[in-house]
């Protein structure tokens, strides 16, 4: 798979892609410059390119998880060893396992948001066997839904969407595979009406005209659910097949006479060889219609009057045959007598000697056993939570008013937590501490805390940016919020919040809540 690059082209490729469960190596270049990304069956598992500002290096110091001096030392490190960055700077306590699979996701995600933004170009798919890349197969943490929303509102050209949603008189139905249907994937409002709406029998035009949104946002709405496969067209029916062209009866009967030269009495038939009297009956008159030579006066068929009597000679011949078999009935066996019964004599006197016998003497039983005592009952070990029993279970007491609760689950997750686990824990901790008294204060810490550790937690951001909205600090507020969009540019809480500070509205952002903020990724 092969082809020049054009707005919205990569779209439909990722797709395919990720529809398909292709593996192999897509190459996207221009001019110098060049993007590589890794699929195993659909999913990413690593990328490369030559483009300076999307390396390893220089991502994780635009996005504050690595500064320049630690780059720098890293890699006189890696000139000297000839070691990957990403495995000296866990060397180095840069980063540790976790954080690295997140650095790779993150560079391969900048990697296809520069790539998106080229209008010429060609890309190229080496297709590979699975089995190629063992031991580099392990998935990276990119929802590839994400990836292909991301590609699709990167196109600006509403032309470009309505070609490639093609003829909306096709109806649309949910994905058959339950892994596209129910993928882990951020909707927004548009999102999820138009998904809502697709039952199995209303077309692409139905659908949009019921959407409360325009025309151009509801077709670049409906276009990602199609490319991120979890909605699909209804396929057409096949067309009928031609019958096949019916053979002349002069055909049917020379075939039939070159064909039961050799045959047995049922293969002239027709019929199997346990055939009953009504299918062998049956199958004659069938056969004695088509056969017999006074049905058949066409002119064409004068030639074959010879032939024609043969036929109806050895069909009858089998027929005759075959009820004479059946009519034949199967010669009776003799019964074998039963065996001649004891004498009267012998029996009587066999009878005083067994009456004479004293019967054997009974041994007295033995005692049973008394049981051993049962053993005093254990008590169960408590079962242990892990890190995610933990954090789920402060989530559920936040969501039911119990912040205590909360705090002491996040607290004991806190030391083993990590990656995506620890950013989650942190913003649950500082939810829980703005229900307290000196709440906002404490919250704010802890998410500046959180974001010590990791300044690409979106979330970090966005929620600072609701403490700083709800204490008057709107620029703050606003700085806070591009940041979380920065990291995560279809942030639909970020979007609505920043909409809302810029004009000016007399309320601030929601929160999202548990469902939407607080979500395991």
């Amino acid at each position: 798979m092969q082809g020049a690059l054009a707005e919205g082209v990569l779209s439909l490729v990722l797709r395919t892609l990720y529809v398909g469960r292709k593996t192999g190596l897509l190459h996207i270049t221009r001019g110098e410059e060049r993007g590589s990304v890794c699929f195993v069956e659909g999913s990413i598992v690593y990328g490369e390119t030559n483009i300076t500002e999307c390396r390893m290096g220089e991502t994780l110091v635009r996005h504050g998880l690595l500064n320049y001096w630690e780059l720098e030392r890293a890699r006189e490190v890696k000139n000297v060893t000839g070691r990957r960055l990403g495995q000296v700077l866990v060397d180095l306590g840069n980063l540790d396992a976790s954080g690295l699979e997140d650095a790779l996701a993150l560079q391969v995600r900048e990697v296809l948001l520069t790539v998106f933004s080229w209008r010429d170009g060609s890309y190229r798919l080496d297709e590979h066997d699975p089995a190629f890349f063992r031991g580099y197969d392990r998935p990276l943490p990119l929802s590839m839904g994400e990836v292909i929303l991301d590609a699709v509102w990167s196109i600006t050209d509403p032309e470009v969407i309505r070609f490639g949603l093609g003829n909306l008189d096709r109806v649309l139905i949910p994905a058959n595979d339950p892994l596209l249907r129910f993928q882990r994937i951020t909707l927004n409002s548009s999102d999820g009406f138009l998904l809502s709406r697709v039952d199995g029998g209303s077309t692409a035009s139905q659908i949009l005209r019921t959407a409360p949104l325009s025309a151009d946002e509801a077709m670049r709405s409906l276009f990602g659910l199609v490319c991120t496969g979890m909605v699909e067209w209804v396929p057409a029916p096949p067309a009928a097949a031609a019958p096949p062209p019916r053979r002349s009866l002069r055909d049917e009967i020379v075939d039939a006479y070159e064909r039961v030269r050799g045959q047995q009495h049922h293969e002239v038939l027709g019929v199997s060889a346990v055939a009953t009297p009504a299918e062998i009956q049956e199958a004659f008159i069938r056969l004695a219609k088509l056969y017999h030579p006074d049905s058949h006066h066409a002119p064409e068929l004068v030639d074959l009057k010879g032939k024609l009597e043969a036929l109806f000679q050895r069909v009858n011949e089998a027929h005759q045959a075959l009820t004479r078999k059946r009519d034949r009935k199967p010669r009776r066996v003799p019964e074998t007598p039963p065996p001649p019964a004891a004498a009267p004599a012998q029996a009587a006197a066999s009878a005083p000697a067994r009456a004479a016998a004293p019967p054997p003497a009974r041994a007295a039983p033995a005692p049973a056993p008394s049981p051993p005592a049962a053993p005093p009952p254990v008590e169960p070990a408590p079962p242990t939570k892990t890190v995610d029993d933990l954090v789920d279970q402060a989530a559920e007491s936040l969501g039911a008013g119990r912040y205590w609760e909360a705090l002491v689950a996040v607290d004991q997750a806190m030391p083993e937590a990590q990656g995506r686990l620890r950013r989650r824990a942190h913003i649950l901790r500082a939810q829980a501490l703005l229900k307290g008294e000196g709440g906002r204060r404490a919250a704010e810490e802890e998410l500046k805390a959180a974001l010590q550790e990791d300044r690409g937690n979106a979330e970090a951001h966005f929620f600072l940016g609701t403490i700083y909205r709800g204490g008057g600090a709107k620029a703050l507020a606003a700085a806070a919020y591009k940041r979380a969009l920065d990291l995560k540019p279809r942030y639909p809480e970020a979007l609505q919040a920043l909409a809302t500070l810029e004009t000016g509205g007399p309320d601030g952002p929601k929160s999202p809540g548990l469902r939407g903020l607080f979500k395991r990724s």
